[in-house]
C-alpha cells in the first residue's frame, strides 16, 4: 500500500485528470484522502469513481448517502463530479469516458482578458468588496495565467486585506460564469497600482 500510494502521488505530476476509485463497499481510507488533496493543491481535474455499484442498493437513498460521504470530506470540492460504475458488469464506463471528456475541455479552456475583466467587473457590482478603512481593497484587473492546470492571477490595490470569503465568491463565480464548473481553479493574488485599462499607460 506504501508504494502504491507513493507511484499514485508521482504520477500526479504526469496526469491531467484523476479517476479515483473508491471501493463503495468500504468508503474512503485516509490514503485516498491525501492522494485526492495532492491531486486538488496540483489543479488536476477529479473524478470520484465508486466501483463494484452492482453489490450495492441501486437507489437514491443509497447513492446519496455514498455522496454524502465523500463531500464530507471533500466540502472544498463540491465541483468534483461523482460517478458509480461496475467494472464487473461493465456499467457506467461510457458516462464515465463523456465526463473526462468534458473535464478535459475545461482544463484547457482560455478567456480572454477583455472578457474576463468585463466579468469581474459585474461581480464586483454585484458583491462589492469591504468598505472599512481597515479592510478596503479595489480590484484593478486580472489575468489567465495558465491552462492545465488552471490559474488567475487577480491584481489588488492590497492584496494582504482581500479576504478568503471574497477570493471564495470570486472563484465561485469564474467557475459558474465562465465555464470550469467541474475542475479546481487557482486565483491568486498580486500588488497593482495601475487599473486594467491603464496598465500599458
Amino acid at each position: 500500500e506504501y508504494y502504491s500510494v507513493n507511484r499514485a502521488i508521482k504520477t500526479l505530476n504526469e496526469c491531467d485528470i484523476v479517476f479515483y476509485m473508491i471501493d463503495a463497499e468500504d468508503g474512503l481510507t485516509d490514503q485516498d484522502k491525501k492522494v485526492i488533496s495532492l491531486a486538488y493543491e496540483k489543479g488536476r481535474a477529479i473524478i470520484f469513481i465508486l466501483n463494484k455499484w452492482d453489490l450495492q442498493e441501486d437507489d437514491k437513498k443509497t447513492r446519496k448517502k455514498a455522496e454524502e460521504d465523500i463531500r464530507i470530506n471533500f466540502g472544498h470540492m463540491a465541483w468534483a463530479p461523482i460517478l458509480c460504475i461496475s467494472a464487473l458488469e461493465e456499467k457506467g464506463i461510457k458516462p464515465l469516458l463523456n465526463t473526462a471528456l468534458s473535464l478535459y475541455k475545461q482544463l484547457n479552456l482560455k478567456i480572454d482578458t477583455a472578457s474576463l475583466n468585463l466579468a469581474l467587473k459585474e461581480w464586483i457590482s454585484s458583491y462589492p468588496p469591504p468598505q472599512s478603512k481597515a479592510s478596503q481593497f479595489k480590484l484593478r484587473y486580472c489575468v489567465q495565467s495558465s491552462t492545465n492546470p488552471v490559474n488567475f492571477i487577480l491584481f489588488a490595490s492590497r492584496p494582504d486585506v482581500v479576504s478568503e470569503s471574497y477570493l471564495t465568491y470570486l472563484k465561485n463565480k469564474i467557475r459558474t460564469d465562465l465555464g470550469f464548473d467541474n475542475i479546481p481553479i487557482m486565483l491568486d493574488l498580486k500588488a497593482s497600482r495601475k487599473k486594467w485599462e491603464d496598465r500599458d499607460s
